[in-house]
């Protein structure tokens, strides 16, 4: 078995937590290519750069239907 394919490495068994593998990619669990190691210092900017615009979206959508 291979010590990335661990099931408690896998959050909601598509991204990949293991802040111990100091490699910034992996392979997939199933399939061709690889994913993002969410537990390196490149995973972590790479999670706020995707989702920190989206959740700032979403508040600013709440704030404008609240005052409207």
């Amino acid at each position: 078995m291979n010590p990335d394919d661990d099931p408690k490495y896998w959050k909601l068994g598509v991204f990949y937590y293991n802040p111990d593998n100091s490699s910034e990619f992996v392979d997939k669990r199933r399939g061709i290519g690889g994913t993002i190691n969410f537990g390196s210092k490149l995973g972590r900017r790479i999670f706020a750069l995707l989702f920190v615009p989206i959740v700032i979206v979403i508040l600013l959508f709440i704030i404008i239907a609240f005052f409207k």
